[in-house]
């Protein structure tokens, strides 16, 4: 007899700022369906800033390491420079930062959450 473990549901990550209303949309976008085949990690980055790893994971997902930060932002030259001010200060950090770890996919809710919604519907379509 063999046994397979259940497979769990995929993470979608928020770096959330309550404060923020285009943060609010997204994570309204993120828990609109009733039943999603994905769970929603929601994290205040402000409270609990990402990790160095978390950074740098994003970073590359998203192709960019400047537009990650807020346009009044300090210009950085690299990810470590990027995970260096964000530890000091988190508020730099672009919000909202929406995450499919397991599909390797990011994307920032600025302008719009379209971005958010595109992504939610990636993970809601049949694979």
């Amino acid at each position: 007899m063999s046994f397979r473990p259940p497979r769990t549901r995929p993470i979608l990550s928020i770096f959330h700022n309550p404060a923020c209303s285009k943060s609010r949309a997204a994570l309204q976008v993120l828990t609109a369906h009733k039943d999603p085949p994905y769970q929603v990690d929601i994290i205040d980055y402000l409270q609990d800033p990402p990790t160095s790893d978390q950074l740098r994971q994003v970073s590359s997902y998203l192709g960019t390491v400047q537009g990650m930060l807020r346009p009044d932002a300090p210009k950085v030259g690299g990810i470590d420079q990027l995970v260096k001010l964000v530890k000091e200060d988190p508020s730099v950090l672009e919000r909202p930062v929406v995450v499919d770890w397991d599909k390797g996919k990011a994307v920032l809710g600025r302008p719009t959450s379209a971005a958010v919604e595109q992504l939610v519907n990636d993970r809601l379509a049949k694979e």
